[in-house]
């Protein structure tokens, strides 16, 4: 190297790259056989309607519950349930999400997958409330799942 030439900085990829970034995933709890580290104080402190607590009534369905993880910690929950002894319409509940993580495309994704996984079946019917207790029609989700699983013997074709 000549004096006049400008030295090239030497870059440090650690400094410069981020750190090993996890993928993030959504998971249906009946796919996972350990709960992952954070759940519970996702539940305790993290809930989008932390007023909406109301217990677990011995008639309540859970027709679907996914958990968002970000690797092994999960960032992000929900539940999908229907008390069919009150005439209710099925409803997307206890929605909790890590701070960073509570972006509307979070939030709308996990509430997707809930309904997708509710579809399967629809037993409370067609219409969904969502989190914000919106009436969400899912007739062609669960038409759309309905056939898939029926293609594989796991449900009746509807009549």
């Amino acid at each position: 190297m000549t004096e006049s030439a400008v030295p090239i900085p030497k870059y440090r990829w650690s400094a410069v790259l981020p750190a090993q970034a996890n993928i993030l995933e959504i998971r249906r709890t009946t796919e996972i056989m350990v709960e992952p580290d954070g759940l519970a104080m996702l539940l305790d402190h993290d809930r989008i309607d932390p007023a909406a607590d109301e217990g677990w009534p011995e008639e309540r369905l859970l027709l679907g519950e996914c958990v968002l993880l970000d690797g092994d910690r999960a960032v992000g929950f929900g539940r999908l349930i229907w008390d069919a002894h009150t005439d209710d319409l099925p409803r997307v509940i206890d929605l909790a999400f890590a701070p960073g993580f509570r972006a509307p495309f979070f939030v709308d994704t996990l509430e997707q997958e809930l309904i997708a996984e509710y579809a399967t079946e629809a037993e409370g019917g067609e219409v969904v409330r969502g989190h914000d207790g919106r009436l969400i029609d899912i007739t062609r989700a669960a038409m759309t799942e309905g056939r898939h699983m029926s293609a594989y013997g796991q449900r009746r074709p509807r009549a």
